[in-house]
């Protein structure tokens, strides 16, 4: 376990402190950005970076854009060519040659990674009728009881007996008892547990024939189970 958070810190020591240590400071942001959204170019200039960045409102000179491309190199992001040429964003008369700088595959992956981090995630559509499988069916169905059990137990300060809250979803006890097992596709830890009341003498002489009666079972909210409710309710609050 020890080694595999050594693993891990690594790893974000060598994103942070290595390709991402240059995009600590705006102007470094701005020109990389520059770079990947010209990245259908074969390349750009400093002459070409130093344009965009007008457009943009941007102030930044030729000896500050070299220093800042220079560190975007050092980490790996961009490459300087080794043959000289003229900008290519806009018409250029002059007879002049500059470095010729592009991005590299790991500059490339970087832009593309954090484009995909910052995009906001649409709005999940029902599937048509058309549409559904039988696993899908499933899938609902399983979402749908689970959630329902939350809500119900939360609304009833955390715990329902299992006749009554079999009452409430109207379905019978066996398909009740498939979600009295912890499932872990929902979260990592159980979301609600039955608990058996303390017994009396009418309930063991049932434990003696192997019988279990209903109100003697208490399905419970856990913590996780307490919490994944609140966020389900404060999710519907937000609509």
């Amino acid at each position: 376990m020890f080694e595999e958070e050594k693993t891990s810190l690594e790893r974000l020591d060598f994103l942070f402190e290595g390709l991402l240590k240059p995009l600590h400071s705006k102007n470094a942001r701005h020109i990389f950005d520059v770079f990947y959204k010209n990245r259908h170019y074969e390349h750009l200039t400093t002459h070409d970076i130093e344009r965009i960045l007008e457009e943009q409102g941007l102030s930044i000179n030729k000896k500050e854009i070299n220093g800042w491309v220079v560190s975007l190199q050092d980490a790996g992001l961009v490459v300087k060519m080794e043959e000289r040429g003229k900008p290519v964003v806009s018409i250029y008369g002059d007879r002049y040659t500059f470095d010729l700088w592009r991005l590299t595959e790991t500059g490339l992956n970087v832009g593309q990674k954090l484009s995909i981090f910052m995009a906001k995630e649409g709005p999940r559509n029902i599937p048509h009728l058309a549409e559904l499988t039988p696993t899908m069916i499933h899938e609902i169905e399983d979402l749908y009881f689970t959630s329902k059990i939350l809500l119900l137990l939360y609304y009833h300060e955390g715990r329902l007996s299992y006749s009554d809250l079999r009452k409430q979803l109207a379905i019978d006890r066996e398909k009740l008892a498939v979600y009295s097992w912890p499932d872990a596709s929902h979260s990592e830890k159980p979301l609600f547990e039955i608990k058996i009341k303390p017994p009396t003498l009418r309930t063991k002489i049932f434990k003696l024939f192997g019988w279990v009666l209903e109100q003697d079972l208490t399905f419970t909210l856990t913590e996780e189970g307490r919490s994944m409710a609140k966020n389900l309710i404060s999710k519907g609050t937000d609509d």
